[in-house]
């Protein structure tokens, strides 16, 4: 409760507060994010004259009835049983545990059962100067969680939206120390028309770490705070993403050989100007096999007041064994990498949080006269462009930056200033 959000609106009143998982294992006496289940607290206080239908669906599409998430949750008698018959294999006498362990699952059950009960959210019909309260159980989301509570009403939705920060994972943006990498002293400030000229200046490459090798090709530029880009990327349904350790990469390991999701899984760490990304996002299928993944560099830049964040991204289409990482795997991307990047333009417009964008060549990578392979070997083509979005913390129509311009006197596009 101690994190709990609170929005009024029309004489109601929303509280929300999202569960951990060990938080919903201390209440629940049960691990539920192990079943792929969170709960979400909700408290709706309707003080209006006229009365409001709670729509569960439109804060998980997927979400779980109270029962639901009470039978998986469930202890099994088949897992009890097989215990059992283990110890007993080492002392016989343990056999009697076995109608014992029976009637003591189906007791545990049972109390389980009410306790989801007394604990979810009551009603769906809020009624007129009236309170309800109570759980529902949504899909699993670590880091940021968008909630949204929608109560229907005699006069349409009235709509509560949420970004809830769930405990538990460490994201790979809160390892970074942003302030101290660029003192006041070297924030360089740039208008609008004068975002082309420091584009032209970027590598055409992310590299290695030692700097001595390129790898994915720089396609993207966000101009936004760091709340803001996690925030808006997560609400078109991108992801954080872990910090690179031992045990996120043996989790990692693991989802590949069981082709498993893992929604967080850590991305390798590409580099520029000698730092690995500052931020990863990806948004992943129903395999860490394949995924969308950006990665972000906060610069010195400043436009509008707004950080200039440079960035790669690429959809990764399977992965292989290789020893160029302690973890032994890495992804294959597609090669086509003009078709991921275009996709976040249209998946940030379709959440309205674009307020401007536009393309400029990437004239480093033009340029170049290497092979087009990142560092793990895979070929890509692209048509040497960097898209620029500035986003838009309100609901808007996106227009297109001045400097993004066609030169009538050229066979191919050029976008100056």
């Amino acid at each position: 409760m101690e994190r709990a959000q609170t929005k009024t609106q029309d004489d109601v009143t929303v509280t929300v507060a999202v569960m951990s998982d060990r938080e919903s294992k201390k209440a629940f006496g049960v691990s539920l994010a192990k079943k792929r289940v969170q709960p979400v607290w909700i408290a709706i206080d309707n003080q209006s004259e006229i009365p409001y239908v709670f729509i569960p669906r439109n804060i998980d599409p997927n979400y779980y009835s109270t029962e639901e998430a009470a039978f998986m949750s469930h202890f099994r008698h088949s897992r009890q049983i097989l215990e059992a018959g283990l110890v007993a294999v080492i002392f016989f006498p343990a056999l009697a545990l076995i109608p014992v362990n029976f009637f003591a699952v189906r007791h545990a059950n049972k109390k389980m059962d009410k306790v989801f009960s007394r604990h979810a959210l009551p009603s769906h019909i809020i009624m007129p100067k009236s309170q309800e309260s109570g759980f529902v159980f949504t899909s699993v989301d670590e880091g940021t969680k968008h909630v949204t509570v929608d109560l229907l009403g005699e006069k349409g939705h009235n709509t509560f939206s949420f970004v809830v920060t769930v405990p538990g994972m460490k994201p790979d943006h809160t390892t970074r120390d942003f302030e101290a990498r660029y003192p006041d002293t070297t924030l360089v400030t740039y208008e609008g028309n004068e975002i082309p000229g420091y584009m032209k200046e970027l590598p055409c490459c992310t590299t290695n770490q030692k700097g001595n090798r390129n790898g994915d090709p720089i396609n993207l530029t966000v101009l936004g705070e760091l709340e803001d880009v996690i925030t808006l990327f997560t609400s078109a349904g991108w992801a954080e993403t872990r910090a690179l350790t031992v045990k996120s990469g043996l989790s990692m390991a693991k989802a590949f050989f069981t082709g498993d999701e893992d929604r967080y899984s850590p991305v390798s760490p590409l580099y520029h100007n000698g730092h690995p990304q500052d931020l990863a996002l990806q948004k992943a299928r129903s395999t860490i096999n394949q995924r969308l993944h950006l990665r972000l560099w906060y610069t010195p830049l400043r436009w509008n007041g707004k950080p200039a964040w440079v960035g790669t991204i690429s959809r990764d289409i399977g992965v292989k064994l290789t020893p160029k990482t302690w973890y032994f795997t890495t992804h294959k991307i597609d090669p086509n990498l003009d078709d991921a990047r275009d996709y976040v333009l249209a998946d940030l417009i379709e959440v309205q949080k674009v307020a401007r964008f536009g393309f400029i060549k990437n004239t480093a990578l033009e340029s170049s006269d290497k092979p087009k392979k990142n560092l793990t070997g895979d070929s890509y083509f692209t048509d040497n462009r960097i898209l620029v979005i500035e986003l838009s913390t309100e609901d808007t129509t996106p227009k297109i930056f001045p400097w993004h311009t066609i030169r009538k006197d050229s066979p191919s596009e050029e976008f100056t200033g």
